[in-house]
């Protein structure tokens, strides 16, 4: 789930020509949803409540994992099909890959554990699992590939993990039940939404401390960085908190679709992606106004829990 801030924009590529796959949970479906049409280009049926995704560094490979049918789907991202599955115990939900080696992680909800999946031409093969707080949700990776954060719900903390040793070195107390984890653009701070307490969680990575914590709406979900400030989903508000990373000060609410959850920046970082799951929609964030400037129909139940535009 780390933060899209500072992926090189292309030259002459529009600043909303960009995809979205959101994954539909209740119409067990990822969806290829273009930015700048408001289209979905191709609905790709993916069974057993698909939820969380990332991408490989190449941003070709969909990982998706399928709570209820538990395990992880790769999708071709150029074929658009569902190519591989890997079955996997207990309750896959948050997931991220590693930028440099590829390594993929998921996380076990009812469990304390991830899984660490390793990509081939043959699929994804279960290589080994790290110990981590109850319940795993949120899963983020530095750029340099050395570390692992995942947000433990139901231990109120967030595990460091040294990934060479595939151990966790530092467990960070934050705020009540953590769900979505991102990471700024350089991999020093972390931010987690705590979804009892109503709040932000800063944590300075390097030190392992919490810093600071920010207000928002009724049960945060997860949190985009882009222009130089910080988006969180406020499920049960509607709305959408933005605050300074800098300051942890809160800049604004803004009103969106139902049930918002999922929510991730454009490569430009001139728009935010929010995923309404009560109504079914995408909303468009202008994040320099603070607007929301268009709307997408999606499938049912639009969640895009982590990595989702591309």
């Amino acid at each position: 789930m780390a933060s899209l801030i500072g992926l090189v924009t292309l030259a002459g590529f529009p600043a909303l020509a960009q995809e979205a796959l959101v994954t539909a949970q209740l119409g067990n479906a990822v969806e290829v949803v273009d930015l700048a049409t408001k289209k979905i280009l191709q609905s790709i049926p993916v069974s057993g409540a698909p939820a969380g995704i990332a991408f490989s560094p190449d941003r070709k490979t969909a990982y998706v994992t399928r709570p209820e049918g538990h395990g992880v789907a790769v999708i071709d991202l150029g074929a658009r099909r569902v190519t591989g599955s890997l079955d996997l115990p207990g309750g896959p939900l948050g997931i991220g890959v590693n930028p440099t080696s590829g390594e993929v992680y998921v996380a076990d909800w009812y469990g304390a554990r991830v899984f660490v999946l390793s990509p081939s031409a043959d699929g994804l093969k279960r290589e080994g699992e790290i110990a981590t707080g109850q319940s795993p949700s949120g899963i983020a990776v530095t750029p340099d590939g050395a570390t692992l954060l995942v947000a433990n719900r139901e231990s109120d903390s967030v595990s460091i993990i040294d990934v060479a040793n595939r151990r966790e070195t530092r467990r960070v107390p934050v705020g009540q039940h953590p769900f979505g984890l991102t990471l700024s653009a350089d991999g020093r701070f972390a931010y987690t939404a705590n979804v009892v307490s109503n709040d932000v969680s800063a944590i300075d990575v390097a030190a392992g401390r919490e810093t600071g914590r920010v207000a928002t709406g009724q049960r945060p979900y997860v949190i985009a960085l882009a222009a130089g400030r910080g988006f969180v989903t406020d499920q049960y508000s509607n709305t959408v908190t933005v605050f300074d990373p800098a300051t942890l000060r809160k800049l604004a609410a803004i009103d969106v679709g139902d049930h918002p959850e999922g929510i991730a920046a454009t490569r430009d970082g001139k728009t935010v992606v929010v995923a309404n799951w009560g109504d079914n929609a995408l909303s468009l964030i202008d994040t320099s106004s603070l607007t929301v400037t268009g709307t997408i129909a999606t499938g049912d139940g639009p969640r895009s829990f982590g990595d989702f535009l591309r």
